[in-house]
């Protein structure tokens, strides 16, 4: 019951935004009572936490499987595949990918979640770049400052492939064609 009206909840906030959804409205979605959700969750705000800290997991997860995949290989590898895998979750889970990086729901003031699971994939990225430089893999630079920057280059390139893809795209052709002109630029 929990996982559908967190289903239902990420619908209608990329549909109609987060301003416009009422408890109502999610229970009206799965057909079910108003009444019936409040005992899984006691409001909006309760179950836009819940909903963003599932998303983040799954984000993470995503970045982690996809290491772990080239755990054997070397770190040019699993950093490339960190970056793939970053596009991917989008590519999967465009409507995980709009509530934690486009509408940025964790900014609204009643949402307290300084440090999740977004974060830690902002940390693992780090480590894979502090260790890609270490290896000489990649120009040794400030490591924060190219971690933000691939980090947004990232974001640019899933972004466009979520939101425009009626554009042409052959997403595995330009993922891969991004994601090396990044690591040549480093």
């Amino acid at each position: 019951m929990k996982l559908e009206i967190l289903r239902a909840a990420v619908h209608l906030f990329t549909a109609e935004g987060y301003e416009h959804v009422s408890m109502r409205k999610i229970a009206a979605h799965i057909d079910y009572s108003a009444t019936a959700i409040y005992s899984y969750f006691a409001n909006k705000e309760e179950i836009l936490v819940e909903l963003l800290r599932h998303c983040y997991g799954e984000f993470l997860r995503c970045l982690q499987a996809a290491v772990k995949e080239c755990r054997e290989q070397g770190i040019e590898q699993r950093l490339r595949a960190a970056l793939h895998g970053y596009i991917q979750f989008g590519l999967r889970q465009p409507q995980y990918y709009q509530l934690i990086f486009i509408d940025n729901l964790d900014q609204l003031q009643h949402v307290a979640l300084p440090d999740n699971d977004r974060y830690e994939g902002f940390r693992l990225l780090e480590e894979l770049v502090r260790e890609a430089m270490e290896a000489g893999v990649l120009q040794r630079q400030d490591v924060r400052l190219v971690s933000q920057s691939l980090w947004a280059s990232l974001h640019g390139t899933t972004s466009l492939l979520i939101t425009f893809p009626g554009f042409g795209w052959d997403t595995g052709d330009f993922s891969r064609f991004q994601v090396e002109a990044m690591l040549r630029g480093l």
